[in-house]
């Protein structure tokens, strides 16, 4: 089943908050007939002053933990999810290179995956030139929402039903 086909099963909607993957997420999800009942919309951020204005973020928080950063993709899955008003978001953040950036390697990816009320962050590091890297990011990203759906479906039950 592809990612429209198992939120239509469960009823569930997404969002997207992008900054390495500049909207490929999105875009992937939206290959699919049937996203508009289940993709409510996303937000390319890819500079620190999108990321504060358009998703909320503090730029303390982001001078503090790095723009590339676990904490910065979950501030950011938090955000859009909250925004858009989905019950799931995904977020990207990382260099794809073909440099370093902040002293973090090319192809390093950071995601924040929001499943309803439960946080789940990593870091990833894929080979290639940047849009191979951005490729890998967001196969990594569809299949692991995917995953965490599965993970989480006893207790997505238990919610869904409130």
């Amino acid at each position: 089943m592809n990612i429209v086909e198992v939120l239509k099963e469960k009823g569930l909607t997404i969002s997207t908050a992008e900054s390495v993957t500049a909207g490929l997420i999105a875009a992937k999800i939206c290959d699919y007939s049937g996203a508009s009942s289940v993709f409510k919309g996303g937000i390319v951020a890819y500079t620190k002053e999108i990321k504060c204005n358009l998703l909320s973020l503090n730029m303390n928080d982001i001078e503090a933990f790095g723009v590339y950063s676990e904490e910065t993709a979950g501030n950011m899955a938090l955000s859009i999810k909250k925004k858009t008003g989905s019950d799931l978001s995904i977020a990207t953040s990382g260099v794809a290179g073909p440099g370093m950036d902040e002293n973090v390697e090319a192809g390093t990816v950071y995601f924040g995956f929001q499943v309803l009320d439960r946080l789940y962050t990593e870091v990833k590091f894929f080979s290639g030139n940047r849009n191979e890297v951005r490729k890998q990011a967001v196969e990594f990203a569809i299949n692991r929402i995917i995953e965490l759906l599965e993970q989480n479906a006893h207790h997505l039950s238990i919610i869904i039903r409130r």
